[in-house]
């Protein structure tokens, strides 16, 4: 399935919070790593990072998105802790500053090995309160094993700094920092988000077109649905079949609730308008997401085109699965 975990903090100046993970059930086996020809540690198996219930005793891809499979246990219930800190503390809009980040394994030890999933072992997204402001970026690891990245923000106020790693012979992470600016006048409820959903399903952006529908129509809170994206060119209004590899796949989509708790990081959903070892893609890209809960939802959706990346925002409300059903009626 796809990654989905809740992510909690706690809120204080400057710096943050506190870890968050899934709790799956227990899954371990001994398998044959065939490509080094020697015995995989004891409890870990071949797995998706993006499916993990997709298991191999071999090497290979996974037969849902055709990622790589890594080496790890899929189903670990270990929660992982994440250490955030800014460099200086008190962090001002369009100042420069550093984010730290240490990720320790349940205790003091310091995990230092991660696994590549999308062409890099750090996805971060910094995410403002009110869900105005995104940005996707990879931070750098450091010599003690830490990670770093230089950021700048736009405005004063609140942000969720969100932390997307596969911690070799581990499972997939997800955990959120919330930070506020030193120059934030404001409070917390006036940063919340309000979202609306969008009346029109459909953004012109940077020469493109894009048109979202979403299957099942409409989607349930407490199931999985998707995403479907139809690219056009604005110019020519013929179909997109350009799309440039980015980070590994033809696109990257971040889907999360208007109170922030809920978070996923999806790809595309494999088909023969996204075969990546085409070289080339589009028109059709397809994302899976859950939904836990019924509410309000904004997606931000990235695309390679021409060497510029360009990202869609969509907002749309999910609703109760009886509200859906009289919906479907």
């Amino acid at each position: 399935m796809t990654r989905f975990h809740a992510t909690a903090a706690l809120l204080t100046v400057g710096l943050i919070g506190t870890a968050s993970g899934v709790v799956l059930p227990v899954f371990s086996y001994a398998a044959q790593d065939s490509a080094a020809g020697r015995t995989l540690p004891d409890g870990t198996t071949w797995y998706c990072p993006m499916h993990p219930e997709m298991t191999s005793a071999v090497t290979g891809q996974c037969p849902i998105c055709k990622m790589a499979m890594v080496v790890g246990k899929p189903l670990d219930t270990r929660e992982y802790d994440l250490d955030f800190s800014t460099i200086p503390a008190a962090v001002r809009a369009g100042t420069p500053f550093t984010i730290k980040l240490r990720v320790r394994n349940g205790g003091t030890q310091i995990a230092t090995s991660f696994e590549e999933v999308h062409d890099k072992r750090y996805h971060l997204f910094i995410i403002s309160r009110d869900m105005s402001v995104f940005e996707h970026v990879h931070p750098v690891q450091q010599a003690t094993g830490d990670w770093a990245l230089e950021a700048r923000l736009p405005k004063p106020g609140y942000y969720s700094i969100v932390s997307d790693f596969l911690p070799t012979g581990g499972a997939p992470q997800i955990i959120s920092r919330w930070l506020i600016t030193a120059d934030f006048k404001g409070d917390v409820e006036s940063e919340r988000a309000e979202l609306q959903p969008d009346a029109f399903f459909e953004r012109t952006l940077d020469g493109m077109i894009a048109r979202v529908e979403f299957d099942p129509g409409p989607l349930q809170a407490g199931a999985h649905g998707h995403l479907i994206y139809s690219l056009s060119d604005a110019a020519t209004g013929q179909p997109i079949t350009d799309l440039q590899p980015y980070l590994g796949a033809f696109g990257h989509t971040l889907i999360m609730s208007e109170d922030q708790t809920s978070v996923v990081h999806s790809h595309p959903t494999p088909d023969a308008s996204n075969d990546i070892s085409r070289g080339h893609g589009g028109p059709r890209i397809m994302f899976e997401g859950y939904f836990p809960t019924a509410g309000m939802y904004r997606a931000w959706t990235q695309f390679l085109r021409h060497d510029q990346i360009t990202t869609f925002s969509f907002t749309f409300r999910v609703p109760s699965l009886e509200e859906a059903m009289r919906q479907a009626r």
